[in-house]
């Protein structure tokens, strides 16, 4: 029988990185190496003396364990979005051990049970709920909210050696804000917390357990990652369109400054391609893995770059977001600094529902904005003769 966590967010940055995408998994899921309340946890992070365990998850949104964000735009995830690994339940690179709670044999699962995530801009509250297992009702967590701290940061501080421990992550200089609450009979919170007046960037929240009487262990209940960009995006763009006419995009960033340098991107993809399931089979080495989404081979790609840290070139992303949606299922536009206006070819697409995500870079900063609708593209009349 398969064991099924959660993950708010999957993230890997290259398949060659068989360890760094483990530790990007891990770092944002419940999990943990408690083997006397195996169930409870799945995997553990060790790094110095530290320890950082994972509580398991289910696909329930009632009692999954999963951290539920509102208050920003909804972007559509893919449906469904999910992970599963088979291979070895232990890693260890760099001084830093990753321990899967599952049998050699066995394949592990996770299922993200949100269709949607939320972007923030300044102006707009975070809200946040947990809702956990009974298991843990009563019990007094912790709530951090971590400015900066996102897929690709845990990832870095799990495996940089200048990090010396896992805990530096919570230690003076970072900044955090901090919440003490109690879960109720249930195992959730109470009542929602709420985030006002947050700076543009990354943030991370991550609830764990207060009453650890281990201090060099610290206990993950569950964990998240959301982005407050910059500006709000506005996005002009048909409805409906007819089988075979081009797709006309506008976007504008409200009271972006005039000034200003940003690249606009528009993806136009199918409802039944837009899907995320990601396998990955390992050994515990880089040769020895495989990595796929939608049965896609990660290494087809045609990237060429090898240094993770590298940044992709326009036409490198491009191609490898269209290979990944595959011909006909979609098709992406990048434009030169600050065009905003894009057009969409759409002569090989079917007729049927879409989704269309667009998106404003800035160059050393990153996101500033992104927006989503939904449209239709209709079956072009048969003309008759007379």
């Amino acid at each position: 029988m398969k064991k099924k966590i959660g993950t708010s967010e999957v993230y890997m940055r290259k398949c060659k990185l068989t360890f760094a995408a483990l530790i990007c998994i891990f770092a944002l899921i419940s999990v943990s190496a408690a083997v006397s309340e195996k169930g409870l946890w799945v995997a553990s992070i060790e790094k110095n003396g530290d320890s950082v365990v994972f509580a398991n998850h289910s696909d329930s949104q009632e009692n999954g364990g999963w951290i539920y964000l509102t208050g920003g735009k909804d972007i559509q995830l893919p449906q469904p979005l999910s992970f599963s690994y088979s291979g070895t339940n232990c890693v260890e690179k760099a001084g830093v051990v990753v321990k899967i709670n599952k049998d050699k044999n066995e394949e592990l699962s996770i299922t993200y049970p949100y269709s949607t995530h939320p972007f923030y801009t300044e102006k707009q509250t975070v809200k946040m709920d947990y809702n956990g297992p009974s298991a843990f009702k009563k019990q007094a967590v912790n709530i951090y909210l971590v400015k900066g701290l996102g897929v690709s940061s845990m990832k870095q501080a799990l495996v940089d050696a200048k990090c010396k421990s896992l805990g530096e992550i919570f230690k003076e200089g970072v900044n955090y804000n901090k919440t003490c609450a109690t879960l109720d009979k249930c195992g959730d919170l109470s009542k929602p917390l709420t985030f006002s007046s947050l700076e543009p960037g990354s943030y991370g929240i991550i609830v764990t357990l207060a009453d650890n009487k281990e201090s060099n262990v610290t206990k993950v209940l569950s964990a998240t990652c959301f982005e407050v960009v910059d500006y709000e995006m506005k996005t002009k763009a048909a409805n409906n369109i007819k089988e075979g006419d081009n797709l006309d995009v506008e976007m504008s960033l409200k009271n972006a400054p005039a000034n200003g340098e940003f690249t606009y991107g528009a993806l136009l993809i199918s409802e039944e391609a837009y899907k995320a399931e990601v396998k990955v089979d390992s050994n515990g080495t880089i040769n020895g893995t495989d990595v796929s989404v939608n049965d896609f081979d990660l290494r087809d790609l045609g990237v060429n770059s090898t240094n993770y840290k590298s940044k992709l070139s326009k036409s490198e992303f491009t191609n490898a977001v269209q290979t990944l949606i595959g011909e006909g299922n979609g098709t992406i536009s990048i434009g030169d600094k600050n065009q905003d206006t894009l057009s969409l070819t759409t002569f090989d697409l079917q007729p049927g529902k879409y989704f269309l995500f667009t998106g404003a870079y800035e160059p050393g900063k990153g996101l500033a904005g992104i927006d989503q609708q939904e449209l239709t593209i209709g079956k072009e009349k048969t003309k008759t003769s007379p």
